[in-house]
């Protein structure tokens, strides 16, 4: 009976253990069909890759959940698209590791947007050492009204991308039958390279407009999107013909020990190395390096929050160029927002007065950077409708300052603006070459208190017995 029982016992781990063998795979650089069938036969659960350049005619669909793809090296495995197609690896099945090899789209992506690498309503696929090149538009990013649950990214080099390496969250929540995304699985970008040339390194158009509201309008969705403490960390961000990161109705998300080289010399107006707006939440901002080349065509901002971008969004009494049948309005009436051109004669002009003062950014926190100088540099940090903004302070408390590097009493380093009741609530720690007279507060015309009145504007500065003592703005 025990011998029995041990030879049955052996005959079943000899079984499981021939099985994993068959779920691991070594592929051949001259058989790439049998690849494709292996990415989706719902078996294989390991696919090596030796040392060689993969030809692919045409896209993988990866419908495997937790398949692992390992290279020989992301200068020794290329896995390669040769023909025009949308994109090189279409992922539908979840939680794929790939790493130490190259993702090459041979720049034949089909039509705009479309990527090396993209998530077809799937989750949680990790790259390590993994090298993005040569994409005429995405290097990854989520099929149209979805987001890359999940993402992490180590060690990763973007190469030859020409509009977005990353795009987190592509919005069009028509797309999703209207069905309303609010949070997006964390995701971790760590200490990867975005070589120049892209548009946008990391992108995330948050939100949830464009919703059919099924009266033949459309409405905004207004609140925003939480990336539930995303990291962005590590990174070297060399130069951006457009935004190195740039988000839309984000909040939850840390960005630390970046290298940020700013914006290439032919880059247009209105980009930054940060750019965010629309409902902006809990923004923690740490121990990042900003630089800016003296030689771009044109002043340009380290960081810019912009706040009143909703306001120009003005309810629409015209169709919308996307869905022209369409016209949009804002969920909850027309009177939450109004176009900024009135903002003047918003204390005697009713129809401009704004009834919320929301779509500004809340609990910015800035602390322990170097924003280098430059001679092109309009403001090192910039933030409309903004409340509880601490600069030089971390969320936890801890004091952290911040370097802004150069400029004198004249330089306008800080601009808080608004036209709603005002930016307030807003402390700069002493210690950080900031003087009151390096920050600007725009105006504001509206019948109720500025913001300011309520929660002031404070600059700390030391005095020459090394005191400290508040400077309120008004």
């Amino acid at each position: 009976m025990f011998y029995t029982r041990l030879l049955l016992i052996l005959l079943i781990a000899f079984t499981q253990f021939t099985q994993a063998e068959a779920e691991t795979k070594t592929a051949n650089p001259k058989n790439t069909n049998q690849i494709v069938n292996w990415m989706k036969d719902g078996k294989t659960t390991k696919i090596i890759f030796p040392a060689g350049t993969y030809n692919f005619k045409s896209t993988i669909s990866l419908e495997n959940n937790n398949l692992v793809l390992k290279g020989s090296g992301a200068d020794k495995t290329i896995l390669k698209l040769t023909s025009i197609k949308n994109s090189l690896i279409d992922a539908k099945g979840n939680n794929a590791q790939i790493s130490n090899l190259t993702l090459d789209g041979a720049n034949n992506q089909k039509t705009w947007g479309n990527p090396i690498f993209r998530f077809n309503k799937s989750r949680g696929h990790q790259f390590t050492n993994v090298h993005f090149i040569n994409s005429k538009w995405n290097a990854i990013c989520p099929i149209s009204g979805y987001p890359t649950h999940g993402l992490m990214l180590k060690n990763c080099h973007f190469k030859n991308i020409s509009l977005h390496a990353i795009h987190i969250f592509n919005r069009n929540t028509n797309n999703r039958n209207g069905q309303v995304i609010v949070k997006v699985d964390k995701i971790v970008i760590d200490g990867c390279t975005f070589h120049e040339g892209y548009h946008n390194a990391i992108a995330s158009d948050n939100g949830n407009d464009r919703e059919d509201s099924g009266d033949g309008t459309g409405r905004r969705y207004t609140e925003s999107t939480s990336l539930s403490g995303t990291e962005i960390k590590n990174c070297r961000f060399e130069k951006s013909t457009q935004f190195q990161i740039g988000m839309v109705q984000t909040k939850d998300v840390i960005i630390r020990n970046n290298v940020f080289e700013g914006m290439t010399d032919d880059a247009g107006g209105g980009c930054q190395p940060i750019h965010m707006e629309q409902f902006t939440h809990n923004i923690e901002i740490y121990d990042n390096t900003f630089s800016m080349s003296n030689s771009v065509s044109q002043p340009y901002m380290y960081i810019h929050i912009n706040g009143t971008e909703g306001h120009k969004r003005v309810t629409q009494e015209r169709a919308s160029s996307t869905y022209p049948t369409w016209t949009y309005n804002v969920h909850g009436g027309n009177k939450r927002r109004a176009s900024t051109k009135c903002a003047k004669e918003g204390h005697i002009n009713k129809d401009c007065k704004r009834d919320v003062h929301a779509y500004g950014a809340r609990n910015i926190y800035i602390a322990g950077n170097t924003f280098n100088a430059s001679s092109k540099i309009k403001n090192y940090f910039s933030v409309n409708e903004g409340e509880n903004i601490q600069i030089g302070t971390k969320k936890d408390g801890t004091i952290s300052l911040n370097d802004f590097k150069g400029g004198n009493a004249n330089t306008r380093k800080i601009h808080l603006g608004g036209n709603d009741e005002g930016t307030g609530n807003v402390l700069i720690k002493a210690g950080q070459n900031i003087l009151p007279s390096n920050v600007s507060v725009k105006d504001v015309c509206f019948d109720l208190p500025a913001v300011r009145i309520k929660k002031p504007i404070i600059v700390e500065t030391s005095g020459s017995d090394s005191t400290i003592k508040e400077v309120v703005i008004n």
